[in-house]
């Protein structure tokens, strides 16, 4: 992975507004489970039941997903952040 600083720069960009977008996602889904668990709380023994419940559903299922592709999108950005810190080290010569 020999990247320049700008190209990690521009992906990490890239990274962020797909960060961003999915995290849009993820509320409207988080306001769709709020109203599952209200309608059917009653229904289950526990909130724990509750939300196996909302999870074996089709937006529980897509909730699940993004929350998983969110964390992925953070550990690239994690790892672009040490990568642009090593290079700007190197750059100064403290390497």
């Amino acid at each position: 992975m020999n990247k320049l600083p700008l190209q990690l720069a521009e992906e990490r960009i890239g990274m962020a507004e797909e960060y961003s977008r999915y995290s849009g996602q993820f509320a409207e889904l988080v306001k769709i489970q709020a109203q599952f668990f209200k309608d059917n709380r009653e229904k289950h023994k526990s909130d724990t039941a509750t939300q196996r419940a909302y999870e074996l559903t089709d937006q529980g299922v897509r909730m699940t997903i993004i929350k998983m592709k969110l964390k992925a999108i953070e550990k690239q950005l994690s790892a672009s952040n040490t990568m642009l810190r090593l290079l700007e080290n190197q750059a100064k010569n403290l390497y």
